[in-house]
């Protein structure tokens, strides 16, 4: 499996508090079937020079103990007005250099801001991996708004924890509700600690395989990952819009 959203690098947000937990995070991946892993830390602003700096040193790290994770740079970056120049400028980071840039909102917004940003960014020549939509409120609220993303061309991250009721049965609901309705391209861990949100994937697997199938899990878990990677376009079908 390819993880898309994790917070594995220490030092930088919420996530790992040091290399070592971000060592036991990497096993714990591995032992779950993840041999990809793309560190997103939080940023809105300037942080190239300290992500790229922490992955490589990860990177030493995981081979010096032989643990066969490749681990790619990454950012989740928090939507604002400078959001597309910073990323003209490469002073923000999409995913592993790609078109994708991983985005974030404010949980307590009403989505028109929103909706906006990615707007810009769609014109701007990127694709906008839209991070966890079934936790925030407005989407709760309004699900509609997910119809007006899809059609200017945002993609949807789903948190394993989510679907598994890890936030509530309101935004495990919503979660379901993307999947069944054919809105979500990929499901990550959205990792942020080896004991608690943790990188392990083995259960959302399991839990796409029964609810939806074999070929779902490895679309959502692997292919359209790898495909984000890689820089190449995901082509999906229309989904049941709200």
């Amino acid at each position: 499996m390819i993880d898309l959203h994790s917070h594995i690098l220490p030092d930088l947000d919420d996530g790992a508090e040091s290399f070592q937990e971000s060592i036991e995070m990497a096993r714990m991946a591995v032992d779950s079937g993840v041999n990809v892993m793309v560190a997103t830390p939080h940023c809105s602003s300037y942080r190239g020079n300290e992500v790229r700096d922490k992955v490589l040193i990860f990177r030493d790290m995981l081979e010096d103990l032989d643990i066969p994770l490749k681990v790619c740079m990454g950012m989740e970056i928090f939507a604002t007005d400078e959001t597309l120049s910073l990323l003209k400028e490469k002073k923000l980071y999409t995913l592993n250099n790609s078109r994708y840039p991983l985005v974030e909102f404010s949980f307590d917004s009403d989505g028109i801001d929103e909706t906006y940003l990615l707007k810009e960014l769609v014109f701007g020549g990127y694709t906008p991996l839209v991070a966890h939509p079934e936790r925030y409120g407005f989407v709760m609220e309004d699900p509609q708004i997910i119809n007006k993303w899809a059609k200017m061309g945002c993609l949807f991250q789903i948190n394993k924890g989510s679907l598994l009721g890890r936030f509530g049965i309101d935004i495990q609901r919503m979660a379901v509700s993307l999947l069944n309705r054919g809105f979500a391209s990929v499901i990550a861990s959205d990792a942020h600690s080896a004991k608690y949100r943790t990188p392990w994937m083995k259960d959302a697997e399991e839990l796409i395989i029964k609810g939806f199938g074999s070929e779902a899990a490895d679309l959502l878990l692997y292919q359209n990952p790898k495909k984000i990677l890689r820089n190449e376009k995901i082509t999906g079908n229309t989904p049941v819009w709200y």
